[in-house]
Formats: structure tokens, sequence, C-alpha cells
């Protein structure tokens, strides 16, 4: 398991949680401020390098290698802007933000859609 710690850059952890969960075919476990990367299967093993590559490739795509840092430490990454640079919120990546349900993990972008899901526990 490989966990990665946005705690400094929240704005992109969504958007990086989805890309490397996609990109490696892993499954991802939200935490507050980071996410944990976990393979399907048992037999197989989450590899550093293969994650760090995936965070470089996603932060090429959204133009930010220059305003941010990956750290990486034992199993845990840690993603972070440089030295005097602020990662800001936009209203396009407020939007985006994960609902979940506490019950079984079910996730959706909208409020409204977790509140009706959330109603099947309770039949």
């Amino acid at each position: 398991m490989i966990t990665v710690d946005c705690s400094d850059a929240k704005p992109i952890k969504d958007k990086l949680l989805i890309f490397v969960a996609d990109r490696l075919g892993v499954m991802p476990i939200l935490k507050s401020d980071k996410f944990v990367l976990t393979s399907l299967d048992d037999s197989q093993t989450v590899k550093k390098s293969v994650v760090l590559a995936a965070i470089e490739e996603f932060l090429e795509s959204k133009k930010l290698t220059e305003d941010i840092q990956v750290i990486p430490k034992d199993d845990v990454i840690i993603i972070k802007p440089h030295e005097g640079k602020e990662l800001k919120e936009n209203s396009e990546q407020k939007k985006e933000l994960f609902f979940e349900c506490t019950h079984c993990g079910f996730m959706t972008l909208y409020e409204e859609e977790l509140r009706t899901h959330k109603l099947i526990h309770y039949i």
C-alpha cells in the first residue's frame, strides 16, 4: 500500500486520485487529506516507482511540474507546492468534491444523489 499525502495540495487531490487510480488499476481508499492506493489482488503489490510516474504524468498534463514537488518517504508520497507557490481552489475544483456514504463507501459528485442513496440503508 502506498499513501499519497495531499494535505498541502488539497485543490488537486481529487483529480490526482482519479487519475492515478485509473492509470494503475488500483483501489483508492480516501482519507481526509490523503489517499491510500492498494492493489485489487492481494498477490500483487503497488510499486512506488509506478505511482511516482503516474503522479508526474498527471502534473505534466496539468502543467503543474513547476509549482508542485513530489517527496517520496518510505511508503508515503508527499505532494506539496514549492516554497512561495500557492495552489488556489477555483470554482471548478470546488464543484468536484466527492460525497461518500458512511455505510457502504458509495461515492458521488452530487450531495442530493448521496442523500437519495442513503435512504436504501434505512429500508
